[in-house]
């Protein structure tokens, strides 16, 4: 059986694989400290310390993803899945350039996630409660600072290049991604930046068929 390791995305970790259902060994990459001058590509070094693979299949949601990206960088990869991301700097939505003027302290961003993150119900559509519960009891688990240093690293991500190897599953009713500026993805109708719970099996049998093409 074939391994594949998953990065999970901000405030998250490895409970958001929870339900796929995969004809492969999910292996979680747990994260490390991040330092206040990390970028994605400087903190993807230091995770490779968990993939013991020689040509690793990854497996990516939002930070995730493009972690998953900065890893194949690093080492040749045997597949990349990647998740609610982007694959370059130019996918990235023009808000987030805002990201350094807005009239608050970003790098207060955890606190207000914490202390609001009902609010952020409508930005993963129509999630159940129980969805809502753990979104919320992965986000409370996740340290403020690396909440701060993640909203900081992904508006600033400045990556133009992608290996050929990926495949990219992306949302319709993705708000934090919108897929207007994402290009060369399969869509999942309906599919909120959550979905790779609230559609873990449509996403699946995608990926499930692309590993059957995987030796």
């Amino acid at each position: 059986m074939q391994k594949i390791y998953c990065i999970p995305g901000l405030g998250a970790d490895h409970r958001l694989f929870s339900r796929l259902n995969l004809n492969a060994e999910l292996i979680p990459v747990k994260w490390v400290e991040a330092t206040p001058s990390d970028t994605p590509a400087s903190y993807a070094t230091r995770l490779l310390d968990q993939i013991e693979n020689e040509k690793p299949i990854l497996m990516g949601v939002s930070l995730g993803g493009i972690l998953s990206i900065e890893i194949s960088k690093l080492i040749p990869t045997k597949q990349l899945f990647l998740i609610s991301t982007i694959k370059t700097k130019h996918e990235l939505p023009p808000y987030f350039s805002l990201v350094d003027h807005l009239p608050f302290d970003i790098s207060k961003a955890a606190s207000w996630f914490k202390n609001y993150g009902g609010m952020l119900k409508p930005i993963y559509n129509r999630i159940s409660k129980e969805e809502l519960e753990l979104f919320n009891a992965m986000l409370k688990k996740t340290p403020d600072e690396f909440i701060d240093w993640g909203v900081h690293a992904v508006s600033h991500w400045d990556n133009e290049l992608i290996a050929s190897n990926y495949f990219h599953i992306h949302g319709s009713m993705d708000l934090v991604f919108p897929k207007k500026w994402v290009k060369d993805f399969t869509e999942i109708k309906n599919g909120s930046h959550f979905m790779v719970v609230d559609k873990a099996d449509q996403i699946s049998t995608l990926i499930n068929k692309e590993l059957e093409n995987i030796k």
